[in-house]
């Protein structure tokens, strides 16, 4: 299974927790409103989004899966309003 990234590895790192989880948090909505989310993502985004979060292949779907692949790496050196902005110029 492909884990395209964890809130624990940055948190881990030093990058601060709420920051990462607003990150993940407007990421997964992201997701959800393009239909990338699979019922197991959807239920995730539910229950929650805490540190514990780990954004992997399973909760993507197929063009979920292919956003995630050319878009993660660049959305993960990004801060949050910096994400905001590109993933509306997105929509």
């Amino acid at each position: 299974m492909k884990v395209y990234d964890k809130a624990s590895w940055h948190i881990d790192n030093g990058e601060d927790k709420v920051d990462v989880l607003s990150r993940f948090s407007f990421l997964f909505d992201f997701l959800e409103k393009k239909n990338m989310l699979t019922s197991e993502g959807k239920e995730l985004l539910e229950l929650g989004i805490d540190s514990s979060i780990s954004l992997h292949e399973r909760l993507v779907t197929d063009e979920g899966k292919k956003f995630l692949e050319a878009n993660i790496d660049e959305l993960l050196k990004m801060s949050i309003s910096d994400v905001k902005a590109r993933l509306q110029e997105k929509s």
